[in-house]
Parts: structure tokens; sequence; C-alpha cells
């Protein structure tokens, strides 16, 4: 697995619109929503706004997550799909704030550690983003990871009382040409675990398959055996 760092934050500079980051025929799956080009949006309007998006983008574009990996499927099997939605939060510390919950699903294909046999595994993450205007913000207040005082599970609700209860926030850098699509790839490096492991490698399903029938549950005495030490007892 890739064990370089996250990748840095952009400064500010212009906004910036485009195609959805997606592959051909990927976007015609989509519902209808604003386009944006994933490598530069502006992040703080985004947010201002409670803007959407979604789109699509292979996992071979990738090239700090896939570094490592073996071969990623093509087509279908082989995107990542992710969506973000931006607000200001309404209440308690998070009141004003601009936010981007972001969502990333993929199936990437890593090697098992156990048994060295490549599988897809699964990364369905959400995560709360507090967009910091610059890298000395990022160690003030809550969002790095101390809870402050008056900050419970119910300020960090949405109106509709969805998502991120629990979850303080992440805070990142934003920008007038924020790279969100780094920031997907970032999630989806944090996503999947260092040493990836099946639940239980097809190796040892297949001995647990073969072996059961040749070792019974109960291994019981033979009733000759049993005679003869009753014999004996006479």
């Amino acid at each position: 697995m890739n064990t370089k760092g996250l990748a840095g934050r952009e400064s500010a500079g212009c906004a910036s619109t485009g195609s959805v980051d997606a592959p051909d025929g990927a976007a015609a799956a989509m519902d209808a929503k604003p386009a944006v080009d994933a490598k530069r949006i502006d992040a703080f309007a985004f947010a201002r706004l409670g803007k959407e998006a979604h789109g699509a983008v292979p996992l071979v574009r990738l090239a700090r997550f896939v570094d490592g990996l073996p071969e990623q499927p093509a087509g279908e099997a082989g995107l990542v799909h992710w969506s973000v939605r931006g607000e200001e939060g309404k209440s308690g510390l998070l009141a004003g704030q601009p936010l981007l919950h972001l969502h990333v699903r993929a199936n990437p294909v890593v090697v098992c550690q156990r048994c060295n046999v490549p599988f897809a595994y699964p990364v369905d993450s959400e995560v709360l983003l507090q967009l910091v205007k610059s890298e000395d913000d990022l160690d003030d207040g809550f969002a790095t990871g101390e809870h402050a005082g008056g900050f419970d599970d119910e300020d960090d609700e949405d109106e509709e009382g969805k998502g991120f209860v629990s979850n303080l926030p992440e805070k990142v850098v934003g920008s007038h040409h924020f790279d969100l699509l780094a920031q997907i790839e970032d999630e989806l490096i944090l996503s999947v675990p260092y040493v990836p492991k099946h639940d239980v490698c097809p190796g040892a399903q297949a001995n647990a398959g073969e072996a059961s029938p040749e070792e019974p549950a109960v291994k019981r005495p033979s009733p000759f055996a049993v005679l003869e030490q009753l014999k004996h007892k006479d």
C-alpha cells in the first residue's frame, strides 16, 4: 500500500468549472447536477452556495493510491464514485463554517497479506471537511481532534439529523482552485488498511471443507475395546 504523505493543498486562485470528472459513458448514468472539474473547484463558494456534484474517475488515474497495488479492473468495476455537498454550518461550533460533505465509493483490488491472493476491498467512506484559509488555521480549535467546551453530538447534525453526528470534521486548507480529486484520493488511501487481509482466505475455506468429512466430530471408543476391558475386570 502507498505510504506517501497526503497531498498538499493549493492557495487561493481563480474559480473554474468544467466537465464532470468521469470517463465516457459514466456521465450518462448520473443525475442532472451542475458539472464541475474535480481537479479545480472554488471550495468556499461551493460551501457558501450549498452546491452539490458527483462523478466517477478510474482508479488508474489516482497514481498515489494505485502505486504498489496490482492491476486495477477496467470498466465499471475500476471506477471511484464520488459525491460532494457544500454547506455552511448551522449550529454549535460549526455555525457559519464552510463545510464539504464528501462520499467516496470504490472496490480497489489489493493483495491479501496472509494468502497473497488479490481481492476487491470495498470502500464506502464519508467524511466531513471544514475549510480553513491557511495552514496556520489547521491547528486551531476543535477540528484538530480536541473537544472544546459546548461541542456535543447534536451540534454536528444537519437539519435532517443525518450523518457525521459523532465525528469531528477534518480541517483542510480550502481555496478558489481546490483540488477535490486529491482529497478523494486521500480518502481512499486512508480507507484501505496498510496490511489488507481477507476475512477468511479462500485457501483456508477449501482446506476446511476437505478436512471436515475425514474428522468425525466426536471420537467414540470401539465397542470391542470396551468389552475387552470388562472381561479383564471380571
